[in-house]
C-alpha cells in the first residue's frame, strides 16, 4: 500500500495484526485478536465500541505505553518497540499528546506547573514554559486557574487541564481516552472545536476513545471495535444512525 492516504495525506498510524492479552488464574485472556488500522495526517478518529472490547489497550499501544504481544504499530513512521527506552521516551515526549480518562494531574504542582511539564521534559526555560502553558489553559477556558491545585478544580475542569497538557507542545499525534466523560454537553462541544481545530489547522492527528455519541459528528471516520477487532469503519452519520437503532 503506498504511503499516502485519501487526499494525498501521509498515513499517521499503521497497525497490522496486532494482538494483547493479560494473564489471569485462568490463563491469558486476549483483549486484541488482530487489530488492522490506518489514521491519515491530520485526521480526526474515533474508537468507538461496547466497555472492555479493547478500545483503552489499543490506544495505548499506539501511544508507546503498552507493547504488543505481536503485530506492526507503525506511529509517525516509526516503531516504538524497536527503539530503546531512551529513544522511546525522547520520541513520545515530541510528538505524542495523552489525555488519559483518569487525568493523571500531580495534586501537588499548580495547573499551570502541570501544563508546563512536557515543555520542561523539551528543554524549554521554566518562564517561555509557564506562557505557553497560561495560553494552553486559556484555549480550554482555565487561563484564571493558572496558579490553582487539581484539588480545587471540578472534574470537568481537571479533565479540561488534562487536554491542555497534552496539546501544549503541539504533538503530532493525540490520544485520547472519553475526552468528554467528565464534561457536560456544552464543555464536551467546546472541547471537540478545540480539538478539531487542533487537528486540522496543525494536521496533528487525534484517536479518539468515546461512548459519546453526542460528538460523533467531530470524527472524519469511525472505527467500530468489538471483541478485541476493529469490525467496521464508517462515515460519523452511520455509527450514530447504529448507535440509535
Amino acid at each position: 500500500m503506498s504511503a499516502m492516504g485519501q487526499e494525498g495525506r501521509a498515513i499517521a498510524l499503521r497497525c497490522a495484526g496486532v494482538t494483547k492479552s493479560y494473564a489471569s488464574a485462568g490463563g491469558a485472556v486476549p483483549v486484541l485478536r488482530g487489530i488492522d488500522l490506518e489514521a491519515r495526517e491530520g485526521e480526526i478518529l474515533f474508537l468507538v465500541g461496547p466497555s472492555g472490547c479493547g478500545k483503552t489497550t489499543l490506544i495505548t499501544i499506539i501511544a508507546g505505553l503498552l507493547q504488543r504481544d505481536a503485530g506492526d504499530c507503525v506511529v509517525l513512521g516509526h516503531d516504538q518497540e524497536t527503539m530503546g527506552k531512551s529513544e522511546a521516551a525522547t520520541f513520545r515526549r515530541d510528538n505524542i499528546g495523552f489525555v488519559f480518562q483518569a487525568y493523571n494531574l500531580i495534586p501537588t504542582l499548580t495547573i499551570a506547573e502541570n501544563v508546563m511539564i512536557p515543555l520542561l521534559l523539551r528543554g524549554r526555560r521554566r518562564s517561555e514554559a509557564h506562557q505557553a502553558a497560561v495560553a494552553a489553559l486559556g484555549s480550554v477556558g482555565l487561563a484564571a486557574k493558572a496558579d490553582e491545585r487539581p484539588a480545587r478544580l471540578s472534574g470537568g475542569q481537571q479533565q479540561r487541564v488534562a487536554i491542555a497538557r497534552a496539546i501544549v507542545h503541539a504533538p503530532r499525534l493525540i490520544v485520547c481516552d472519553e475526552p468528554t466523560s467528565a464534561l457536560d454537553h456544552t464543555n464536551g462541544q467546546d472541547i471537540m472545536r478545540l480539538l478539531r481545530g487542533l487537528a486540522h489547522e496543525q494536521g496533528a492527528t487525534l484517536i479518539v476513545v468515546t461512548h459519546d455519541h453526542r460528538i460523533y459528528d467531530y470524527a472524519d471516520r469511525i472505527a467500530e471495535m468489538d471483541d478485541g477487532r476493529v469490525v467496521r469503519i464508517t462515515a460519523p452519520k452511520a455509527a450514530a444512525e447504529r448507535q440509535h437503532a
